[in-house]
């Protein structure tokens, strides 16, 4: 009798547990993956449906054959997030596919962060999105061929150079403006690039600007004043109150290319902040000691030299000290830049100082290993120095 009833109590225990094991596992299976849940809350899942469902969608092995499997001779270059190779398509278009380093979330969300920002502008300084995959064993971003790739591959090379005349830089001075001027004023959506640099200005057939690498770009709501963000994008071009507060603003993108501007015309790369010269001056010392002697011809690229008159001259380099003024609230937007750069013989406001004078290049002799490096100009109400700025995990490459 007592072996009976251990019996019934045992198939009782195991009947309890099977439905308990069944009852989780329809659970599990019936409800949303967390994963699912995320691609609906940030709108990835309905971007994947889209694309899949519209002319962006290519297929992965269609374009692992156009770059002959990722083929290192085919390589155009490489960013923060990802490398870029040449394609050919069957029908003999030339493509760009932008390659992700690493599948993670974190490098998704850079991705359906970049389809989902570019698919919404268009505008003919601004690289175009052909299309996407995302079926394969990685991500990857279609963009059109660009034959003579980045601004940087031909300012900072003493034989390249030489194919970027006045009428060129200028040419690409004015459409990285308007280019910029649209993103933040022209489009349905408020865009802060991010990452304004040569190397993310892309050259057509004509040398003709694009500004492409919309991976760091956000976009904000009309009434927002500022987005609190990691800080992300490259040392050199980085606005100083963007460093020190984190609060991203249209001027950070102004101020970015006010540095790219002094660049295209100088021919000298702004070296993290910290050019190496002669005087052991950083590029934007050397900028500054020369517009208060009236001397700025003397830093102008010398190939230029017998090609633009002073005038033409010294307005683009006025231009690019007012967008790198130390004070955001000075900097001129985009659309007034635009207007400042067709405009003439216009008499410009006067530049305020910019950040990073005191800085000294690698010629110089430190004068005392506990000096702080001013981020704001002598005249700001709020200076700062790099000893308040931890920079540490920060996204700057």
């Amino acid at each position: 009798m007592a072996a009976r009833h251990i019996i019934i109590i045992v198939f009782a225990s195991v009947l309890s547990a099977m439905a308990v094991i069944g009852i989780v596992f329809i659970w599990t299976r019936m409800r949303p993956r967390r994963d699912d849940l995320h691609d609906d809350m940030d709108g990835s899942g309905e971007i994947i449906r889209t694309i899949m469902s519209s002319q962006l969608g290519f297929r992965y092995e269609e374009l692992r054959k156009a770059t002959d499997d990722f083929n290192q001779i085919n390589k155009l270059g490489q960013g923060g997030y990802g490398s870029v190779y040449k394609g050919v398509l069957p029908d003999g278009r030339e493509i760009a596919v932008k390659r992700l380093y690493l599948n993670t979330r974190q490098w998704t969300d850079q991705f359906f962060n970049e389809v989902k920002l570019v698919s919404q502008v268009q505008h003919k300084n601004l690289v175009k999105l052909l299309g996407c995959s995302v079926e394969g064993p990685e991500s990857l971003l279609v963009y059109e061929y660009l034959c003579n790739t980045s601004l940087d591959h031909y300012l900072f090379d003493a034989f390249k150079k030489n194919a970027l005349d006045w009428e060129r830089r200028s040419e690409i001075v004015l459409g990285a403006a308007e280019g910029l001027s649209y993103l933040h004023s022209g489009s349905e959506v408020r865009i802060i690039h991010r990452d304004i640099k040569a190397s993310n200005v892309m050259l057509d057939e004509r040398f003709r600007p694009k500004i492409g690498d919309f991976g760091l770009a956000r976009n904000f709501m009309e009434d927002q004043t500022h987005l609190s963000t990691g800080l992300a994008g490259t040392f050199g071009y980085m606005a100083p109150e963007y460093i020190v507060h984190g609060q991203l603003t249209e001027k950070a993108d102004i101020y970015s290319y006010g540095v790219l501007v002094l660049e295209i015309v100088t021919g000298r790369k702004n070296h993290n902040s910290v050019a190496s010269s002669a005087e052991g001056l950083s590029l934007m010392s050397q900028l500054w000691k020369h517009y208060n002697a009236g001397t700025l011809m003397e830093i102008l690229d010398p190939n230029l030299r017998d090609q633009c008159s002073e005038a033409e001259a010294l307005k683009v380099f006025q231009v690019g000290l007012l967008c790198a003024q130390a004070s955001p609230n000075l900097r001129p937007p985009m659309w007034k830049v635009v207007e400042m750069l067709g405009s003439g013989d216009r008499v410009l406001p006067k530049p305020t100082e910019p950040p990073f004078i005191n800085v000294k290049g690698s010629n110089a002799k430190s004068e005392s290993s506990g000096s702080s490096m001013s981020l704001m100009s002598n005249s700001d109400k709020s200076p700062f120095s790099t000893n308040q700025l931890s920079v540490s995990g920060v996204q700057a490459r």
